[in-house]
């Protein structure tokens, strides 16, 4: 009868400490969580990208945070224009030449 106090005692002890841990968790995770999800969401205002003369879009899509934009150009050949979704910023441009 001893031992099953005993036993008794040592798993409250050990679901108190639990609990203390899972308290103290969700309380880090709190304070991370709404930098993270105020940084994705705040608006970044008017992006203003130039297209090449006679140049039409022919796709876009949106992966990872990131906006990928296909135009045709007039002349031949294709652009592809990458933008950060949280900031706006053009990322960078990939232009396909095509061949003489």
């Amino acid at each position: 009868m001893q031992a099953l106090k005993a036993l008794v005692v040592f798993m409250g002890i050990l679901i108190f400490i639990a609990m203390g841990f899972l308290v103290y968790g969700l309380l880090n995770l709190g304070d991370d969580a709404p930098e993270t999800l105020s940084a994705a969401r705040m608006p970044f205002g008017l992006v203003e990208s130039q297209m090449p003369a006679g140049a039409s879009v022919s796709g876009t899509s949106v992966a990872d945070g990131r906006l990928v934009v296909s135009l045709r150009l007039a002349k031949g050949g294709a652009e592809i224009r990458i933008f950060d979704l949280a900031s706006g910023a053009a990322l960078g441009v990939i232009r396909l030449k095509a061949a003489p």
